[in-house]
């Protein structure tokens, strides 16, 4: 053989085609270092975006809490215009009415009844017929005068108090005497209280300001800062609300804040997070995924050149089989069988990106329908049931406006239609309780309350011409009782709604007070006529949807007796149907438990 006739050494060729192999895979390794890099800044602004809407929710929800507190304590002075119009009902009724309100309901400090002059006729706080001083917040009350349903006030100090307070007032028709403000003192306290059940981060700050920028609750320092002036750059970017902003607490610390309106008043609730920690949760972030892509391009490159020298190893037996001119069988046999791996790695890898691709798609739905969800919540909690609450009050002024001047014919339409308000009132209250409240294992904090103001609060709810259906009967001397009063107001509420509806028109509903001493507790029955529900409703009768719109007419959604259940569930007692028609009569029970309640 001649010497230029003579083959390159395999082992040569072989080096070369490894070094080659290497550089095309690390190559390869371009793209992946690209898309690593769009990852961590989809990853960063991802999670920046999530601390955004986490501060969002808490200054929404805390938002919610405080205008649920200020409803609570419209729906307490609402019962007491119910003693002007009772037989024998006079300016002292309600004083004493109004009395028994302050007593049992720890947020209130005093209720106090206003001329538009600011003559001051009563205030709990002091006997009835004391000479009292002309109320200093007559010019926060002018708008209830121009038939605003209710106002809310700004901190002020109190006349006879002399103490920084609030004050939640409804306009009240004395007949003869004109129109008067019904005025509720709340404490900041209470406030305070209701606002930092929420457990705020630690290094969070959030606060309540009025609408004159004045601090009113605040959950770091309270005490030092309760009763001052906000920030000008927090209140100027409440104002614009523009979202989420940058700004400083009152200790100078740099915060992202986010403020939402408090629905049915002219405060807000800002929440702030420090800067500083969410610029570093991003920042680890960004540090997390960036080492990650480090560590996958070592191992990138590792195997690049681990298979580069595989590949070339066989590729020089193969040529070393072909020099030598012999049948190599099972060479040729491993060669299809890497052809077939890569086939199948190939296929492998097509059907986990579409995989990932479905997965990514199913996640932004499944982000894009909750987030639709709680817009649509937040639609319905401030967009329409203040109005429906405000068009129920107006259309009771005109009623009681009109009774006085007007044929009782003429009265039909507005009655009806109050009645209509009024049902929807609480079918969006149900709707929103089963969203909000009443789903999983919330605790609910209980206080000692008056048994006959609970009654009271509940009767007032209804339309106002069932008002009077509706009588009490007592079998115990038992006054008070352990409870959470807003959720045993809805039970009560749901189960009168529901005595009136289906029984006979003008017949009586009756609730009766008593007392059990196995298990201890107290016991509320509502008793209305009819002749009972059906026997194949029973078995679902207190589960959602138990009594379904085809029962009903198409009216409802089945949550009235859902609820009464639930809210019986959390305060470890029951409801049960204890007459079910026999000789006419409707007995429906509640068991308030009263051993566990400490």
């Amino acid at each position: 053989m001649k010497p230029d006739a003579m083959p390159v050494s395999p082992r040569r060729r072989g080096k070369g085609l490894a070094v080659w192999v290497s550089g095309v895979c690390l190559l390869a390794l371009g793209p992946l270092l690209v898309f690593s890099t769009l990852m961590v800044y989809r990853e960063s602004a991802e999670r920046q975006r999530q601390g955004i809407e986490a501060l969002e929710r808490r200054a929404m929800t805390a938002a919610a809490e405080i205008g649920s507190e200020v409803d609570s304590v419209v729906s307490s002075l609402n019962v007491l215009p119910l003693a002007i119009g009772k037989p024998g009902g006079s300016l002292q009724a309600t004083y004493d009415l109004a009395v028994r309100v302050v007593e049992s309901d720890p947020r209130l400090a005093s209720i106090s009844l206003s001329a538009p002059s600011g003559q001051q006729p009563f205030i709990t706080s002091r006997p009835f017929g004391t000479e009292l001083p002309d109320s200093n917040a007559i010019a926060l009350l002018k708008p209830l005068f121009e038939g605003a349903a209710r106002v809310v006030s700004p901190l002020v100090i109190g006349a006879v108090s002399k103490q920084p307070v609030v004050g939640v007032a409804r306009r009240i028709d004395l007949g003869p005497s004109g129109a008067f403000a019904l005025r509720a003192v709340v404490r900041l306290d209470a406030i305070g209280a209701r606002f930092n059940e929420v457990d705020w981060p630690a290094g969070w700050t959030a606060a309540v300001v009025d609408q004159n920028g004045i601090i009113i609750a605040r959950s770091r320092d309270a005490t030092r800062y309760i009763g001052q002036a906000a920030t000008p750059g927090l209140m100027d970017s409440l104002k614009k609300n523009t979202g989420p902003f940058r700004t400083s607490t009152k200790e100078g610390q740099a915060t992202v804040a986010s403020g939402a309106p408090v629905p049915g008043t002219s405060w807000y609730v800002v929440v702030g997070r420090p800067a500083a920690a969410l610029d570093a949760q991003v920042r680890d972030s960004m540090a997390t995924i960036l080492l990650a892509g480090a560590l996958c391009t070592v191992l990138g490159i590792g195997a690049a050149f681990y298979t580069a020298r595989s590949i070339g190893a066989q590729l020089r037996h193969v040529v070393d089989v072909h020099v030598l001119g012999a049948s190599d069988g099972p060479t040729s046999i491993a060669i299809r069988e890497v052809d077939e791996i890569a086939s199948v790695l190939a296929t492998s890898r097509a059907v986990a990106s579409e995989a990932f691709a479905q997965v990514e798609a199913a996640r932004e739905t499944a982000i894009a329908q909750l987030k639709e969800r709680g817009e649509m919540l937040d639609v319905l909690a401030h967009e329409v049931r203040q109005p429906l609450n405000n068009a129920s009050a107006a259309l009771q002024v005109a009623n009681a406006v009109m009774l006085k001047n007007v044929s009782p014919e003429i009265l039909v339409p507005l009655s009806q239609a109050n009645g209509v308000l009024t049902e929807v009132v609480a079918s969006i209250d149900n709707t929103l309780a089963v969203a909000a409240l009443l789903v999983g294992d919330k605790q609910i904090a209980r206080v000692d309350f008056d048994i006959d103001v609970l009654i009271d609060l509940s009767i007032a709810d209804m339309a106002a011409h069932q008002v009077d259906r509706v009588q009490i009967e007592r079998t115990t001397r038992t006054r008070t009782a352990s409870m959470e009063p807003n959720l045993l107001r809805l039970a009560l509420r749901n189960l009168l709604s529901n005595a009136l509806k289906f029984s006979p028109r003008e017949s009586p509903v009756t609730v009766r007070i008593a007392d059990s001493d196995e298990p201890l507790a107290v016991v509320l029955d509502v008793i209305s006529n009819g002749p009972g529900i059906d026997a194949e409703l029973l078995p679902r009768l207190f589960d959602r949807g138990g009594r379904t719109s085809q029962n009903l007419g198409g009216r409802r959604q089945g949550l009235g007796l859902y609820i009464v259940r639930r809210v019986m569930q959390l305060h470890q007692g029951t409801v049960t149907l204890e007459s079910n028609g026999t000789d006419g009569i409707i007995v429906m029970r509640l068991t308030i438990v009263q051993s566990d309640a400490e």
